[in-house]
C-alpha cells in the first residue's frame, strides 16, 4: 500500500510525463499542402503577439518597431513565392514534363487564375510567371503602415488585418462602423498577421484590378532591372478610392522612411 507521500510523488511523476508528451505532440501541426509540390510551411510558427503600437510615444521608435515586426513575415512570404517561381522557370525550359510536374503546374495555374491550364506552352508559362513574383518589401511596409495607422487600427488589433482587405461573406470579418447602408462587405479577419500578408500578396498577384502593377513588374524583369516598391506603386490606383493621392502617399512614405533599402533582400 502506498502512503500519502508516495501517492503525491507518484501523481507528480505521472503529471510530468503527460506534460512532456503534450509538448512533443504540439511541436508540429498537420496541414495538407494547398498545391502538391509547392513550397509550403510545415513547421508550426510561434504565435506572434502584435506590439502595442498605440502606447509608443516616440515616433521614430514606433516606426522602427512596426517595420521590425512586419518585415520578417513579408520577406518569408516573398521567399516562398520566389521558390515556386524558380521551379516554374526551370520547368518552362524542359522538353518533357512528368505527370507530377503537369499536376503541379495546373494547380499553380488555377491558384493564380490562369485561364487555360491544360496546355503548358510558352503563353501559359509567360502568364504564370507574370503572376508568381515578389511584392517589394518597401511597398508592403508602406501600404500596411498607411492602412493600419502604423498598426494601431481596430482591424489590425482585432482582426490581424494589416492591409485593409475586404470579404463579402456574413461573419467573415469586422463590420466597419462607417459602412454605408446597403453594403455587405466586412473587413476580413485573419488567424494571424502572416495570413494577412499572404492574402495581400496573393491579391496583388491575381486580382484583375492590379494587372498594371504586374505589368510594371514584368517590364522590370525583362529589362533586368531591380523591382522596387516605388515603381510598382503606380499600379495601385484601384487599391484606394483616393486613387492618385493614395499613390503619392505611398511614395512619400517609401522615401521618407528609406524603405527602398529593404527591396534588395530578394529579387529572384
Amino acid at each position: 500500500m502506498l502512503n500519502k507521500i508516495d501517492k503525491i510523488m507518484l501523481g507528480i511523476f505521472l503529471a510530468l510525463i503527460v506534460l512532456s508528451l503534450g509538448i512533443h505532440w504540439q511541436g508540429k501541426f498537420a496541414s495538407g499542402p494547398e498545391i502538391p509540390g509547392a513550397v509550403e510551411k510545415t513547421e508550426a510558427l510561434p504565435v506572434v503577439t502584435i506590439p502595442d503600437f498605440s502606447s509608443m510615444v516616440d515616433v521614430k521608435a514606433k516606426k522602427s518597431a512596426f517595420f521590425g515586426f512586419l518585415l520578417p513575415m513579408v520577406q518569408e512570404e516573398n521567399d516562398t513565392i520566389l521558390q515556386n517561381r524558380q521551379r516554374i522557370m526551370a520547368l518552362s525550359s524542359q522538353s518533357e514534363l512528368t505527370e507530377n510536374d503537369r499536376l503541379w503546374l495546373a494547380d499553380m495555374g488555377r491558384k493564380y487564375r490562369i485561364g487555360d491550364v491544360s496546355v503548358f506552352d510558352e503563353l501559359f508559362f509567360a502568364e504564370l510567371l507574370t503572376c508568381v513574383d515578389m511584392i517589394p518589401a518597401s511597398l508592403a511596409l508602406a501600404q500596411s503602415a498607411n492602412e493600419t495607422a502604423w498598426g494601431t487600427s481596430r482591424f489590425a488589433r482585432q482582426g490581424n488585418n494589416f492591409f485593409g482587405q475586404w470579404c463579402f461573406r456574413p461573419g467573415c470579418g469586422i463590420v466597419p462602423g462607417a459602412r454605408p447602408e446597403g453594403e455587405t462587405y466586412e473587413v476580413q479577419k485573419f488567424k494571424d498577421v502572416a495570413a494577412s500578408v499572404r492574402a495581400y500578396m496573393h491579391n496583388l498577384n491575381t486580382n484583375h484590378q492590379y494587372r498594371a502593377l504586374r505589368q510594371l513588374r514584368e517590364q522590370r524583369r525583362v529589362s533586368q532591372e531591380p523591382v522596387t516598391g516605388a515603381d510598382l506603386a503606380h499600379g495601385l490606383r484601384a487599391y484606394s478610392i483616393r486613387g492618385e493621392e493614395y499613390i503619392e502617399e505611398l511614395l512619400s512614405m517609401i522615401n521618407s522612411n528609406q524603405l527602398l533599402r529593404y527591396d534588395l533582400h530578394n529579387q529572384g
